[in-house]
């Protein structure tokens, strides 16, 4: 069923549904003429009953005294004989015994006919009676028409009651054939007019099927164009406003998807054209900057690579409009370098003068301190003297007063150097932190050029077998950021040792300079001393004690001062070994030829 073709399907449905049509037809036709024929035995049921009610009516006016039963009985008798209704209908009384009582016309009254039979031997009266007296019956009867010839008989049915007042059977009789005839004329009539709306249908329902079985034919044909990708044609059939409409519709939408598709697909190879074209201009560009990156790492390797080796005066050339800002930011960065290299220079020159001059303020410092222990030494011998010679007393007291005076000279000599010293080492301690900023400018373009060296790796990987090269170059760029960070690194280290060092020289130079600006009060004291001795030499013998005790404190502060200046020149000894050391540090970077060249401090200090 499901793979039989729709046309045959529905022409099935349609043989069916005349099966049943025919069938219902052909119950409805049964059950009208059986309705016909019921209502027939019903009307003789009830003209029967009409018949016995004429009787009871003339039996009652017996009963009542009105009249007598023989008169009673003949008025009734002739109201039922004169009864007619159509079609040929008339009511007949017969006593039980077969008298005829009433007939139309009064024909064969008196006489008994219970032994008449109809031409199939069928004994009408007799059992007409019966049926009537159990109760009332109908009894199928061949039978003559009024006014017709005997010999023509017709099939009857006749219904019969009982009137026991009167011991007499009343009936009536229909004829079947004329019903029959009715019957038939009445189907014949429903069987052409069902024939006529079966023709019909059947012509409705394979037009109406022929129409949907082409037009779905039409609809496939559309629907196997669509599938072949044809859409230069028109969809049958989308006027409609059925299902066949709504299919049309649904095959038109697929169509244009068909068509969208097609130019979706036009426009996607156009699209793919574009994108080619422009993939392959990229490509270009790309290679063209891969070339111009190639370049400016060679570039920049080369410079970090004497950059690594310490030669400052190096710069890049030009790496086009793309990468000048990095060219400019890397020769100035190299620049401000070299720059900051050169004042470490130049102060490490003058901290080398100032060293020295701090050496020699120190071996001055300690010679004079030893020669002012010598001049105690002989004050204390000219003490011991003074029992002897007032006057060599006092010429050693002059002679002592002077030479205070010159040893207090050279103490606010020494005060002043040791001023310049500090000042000379806050400003090695300023280098100092300028070039630990330098040193962190450095490390920072070594994390830039590392960064850099990074990116362009990852570039290389994105650009496969051909960012190879690049890839190498990206990776030595890389090294040399890292070795330079790494030299940074030592040298900042180096600074900051030397830093903490100068920071210590700048104290115990401090610590000197207090050091001597209290020789140089006890100095100015010894020197009051010393001239209220030789003012008042007379009175050195009252005043003996005074100045052995003031002679014991100055030799303890010469004492002091002789290990200060210990100490100072132990101090300047290790400036000056760090002020070389930095030296050598510097003079490992090569600076540009205009630069001048620091003079090695050995040769400065044997000059």
């Amino acid at each position: 069923m499901r793979n039989m073709r729709l046309s045959r399907q529905l022409f099935s449905v349609v043989a069916m549904l005349v099966c049943g049509f025919a069938a219902v037809l052909y119950f409805q036709i049964r059950t009208s003429s059986e309705s016909i024929i019921d209502q027939r035995y019903d009307m003789q049921r009830i003209q029967t009953e009409s018949a016995i009610s004429i009787l009871k009516m003339y039996y009652e006016r017996e009963q009542k005294g009105e009249m007598s039963r023989q008169a009673a009985q003949a008025a009734a008798l002739d109201t039922l004989s004169a009864v007619r209704y159509n079609p040929d209908g008339y009511l007949f009384a017969y006593d039980y015994d077969g008298n005829r009582l009433a007939y139309p016309d009064k024909k064969g009254v008196g006489t008994n006919q219970i032994a008449v039979k109809d031409k199939n031997g069928v004994a009408l009266i007799a059992e007409l009676i019966k049926a009537a007296r159990n109760g009332g019956g109908f009894v199928k009867y061949h039978w003559t028409r009024l006014n017709m010839p005997p010999e023509n008989t017709y099939p009857k049915v006749g219904y019969a009651l009982a009137f026991e007042p009167w011991k007499m059977m009343v009936g009536t009789g229909a004829y079947l054939d004329d019903l029959e005839n009715y019957i038939q004329a009445d189907n014949n009539k429903t069987i052409a007019a069902a024939i006529a709306v079966l023709i019909a249908t059947l012509i409705v329902a394979y037009t109406v099927i022929r129409s949907m079985t082409g037009a779905l034919g039409d609809l496939r044909a559309a629907l196997l164009n669509v599938a072949n990708e044809n859409t230069d044609f028109e969809v049958p059939h989308t006027t409609r406003a059925n299902e066949i409409g709504a299919m049309a519709k649904a095959t038109q939408v697929l169509q244009e998807k068909v068509r969208e598709r097609h130019a979706m697909a036009a426009r996607q190879e156009e699209q793919q054209r574009e994108l080619d074209e422009e993939r392959q201009r990229n490509l270009a560009r790309q290679q063209e900057e891969a070339a111009q990156q190639a370049k400016v790492v060679s570039t920049i390797g080369a410079a970090l690579s004497r950059l690594a080796e310490g030669d400052l005066a190096v710069r890049c050339g030009d790496l086009g409009g793309a990468y000048a800002q990095l060219r400019s930011n890397f020769n100035d960065a190299l620049s401000r370098l070299e720059e900051a290299l050169l004042r470490v220079r130049r102060k490490s020159q003058e901290i080398g003068v100032s060293k020295d001059e701090i050496r020699r303020a120190s071996r001055e410092l300690a010679s004079r301190t030893e020669h002012q222990a010598a001049n105690l030494e002989e004050t204390s011998a000219a003490l011991d003297e003074l029992t002897v010679a007032i006057r060599q007393t006092a010429d050693g007291a002059r002679e002592a007063a002077n030479r205070v005076q010159t040893v207090s000279h050279e103490a606010q000599q020494s005060d002043s150097v040791v001023n310049r010293a500090i000042e000379a080492m806050s400003g090695i301690e300023k280098s100092s932190e300028e070039i630990t900023k330098i040193i962190g400018v450095i490390d920072e373009i070594a994390f830039q050029t590392n960064l850099l060296a990074l990116n362009a790796g990852v570039e290389a990987a994105r650009a496969g077998e051909s960012g190879k090269g690049f890839a190498v170059v990206a990776q030595e760029v890389r090294e040399l950021a890292q070795r330079s960070a790494a030299a940074a690194k030592e040298i900042k280290e180096q600074i900051a040792r030397s830093s903490d060092q100068v920071h210590q020289g700048v104290q115990l130079v401090g610590e000197t300079g207090e050091a001597l600006r209290r020789i140089s009060q006890q100095i100015s004291q010894a020197n009051e001393v010393v001239a209220r001795i030789a003012a008042s030499a007379q009175e050195q013998d009252t005043t003996l004690r005074s100045i052995s005790s003031s002679l014991n404190q100055l030799d303890t502060a010469t004492q002091q001062n002789a290990a200060m200046a210990q100490e100072t020149t132990g101090s300047a000894e290790v400036l000056d070994n760090d002020a070389g050391e930095l030296l050598h540090l510097i003079e490992e970077f090569r600076l540009s030829a205009s630069a001048p060249q620091a003079q090695p401090v050995a040769l400065r200090m044997a000059s």
